[in-house]
């Protein structure tokens, strides 16, 4: 949950910036094997971070408190993230290897990979939703209140920003799930050296 979203983050530097896929496609063919690398960087940190939530999601489950069970339905959404995200990733390499002979099946493909996390905002707002009232639930101490409330909030925006065109939202709910993330995973390794 630490390194995951640093990962994440190292990838988006990366990343080109472009208003459309097909632009986005036309950026990313002209350096394929950085494209390819960016996204296996990407995929990696998603796969961490979203692993991490998972496991955590099934040990909150397990202690039995007011609420723990809504972390079931986290546990099981994280791991159907990294599959969404996967399948995006692997269409959007092949649209990058696949440019140079032909555009157009590429772009296919891109706009495809591209599109296809569409409805994954739907699946992490119910995951970070579910995830934070558990903690809020659960733990007494401030500090895990607090990331419970934000996961909360974060979980929100995911699920407002799936059914609206605020791309400042979906930004807000990414780099928050990745600072709430990365404290989460701090609170967790000082619980684990403090026993």
């Amino acid at each position: 949950m630490i390194v995951g979203p640093i990962v994440i983050l190292s990838a988006f530097l990366g990343w080109p910036n472009a208003e459309t896929a097909q632009e986005e496609l036309q950026e990313l063919a002209k350096n394929p094997t950085l494209s390819i690398a960016l996204g296996g960087l990407f995929m990696t940190g998603i796969a961490l971070l979203f692993t991490g939530l998972s496991i955590s999601s099934r040990i909150i489950a397990e202690g039995g408190a007011k609420w723990s069970s809504l972390t079931a339905v986290s546990g099981i959404l994280f791991p159907i993230s990294i599959a969404v995200i996967m399948t995006s990733v692997g269409l959007n390499t092949g649209a990058v290897r696949l440019y140079a002979t032909s555009i157009d099946n590429a772009s296919a493909i891109h706009l495809i990979g591209y599109h296809i996390t569409d409805v994954n905002g739907l699946a992490m707002g119910i995951s970070f939703i579910a995830l934070g009232i558990a903690l809020l639930g659960r733990y007494e101490d401030l500090v895990r209140r607090i990331i419970g409330l934000l996961y909360l909030t974060i979980g929100s925006c995911h699920l407002i920003a799936t059914f609206s065109e605020i791309d400042a939202l979906t930004i807000v709910s990414w780099l928050g799930m990745f600072i709430v993330s990365i404290a989460f995973g701090v609170t967790v390794l000082r619980d684990q050296s403090n026993e």
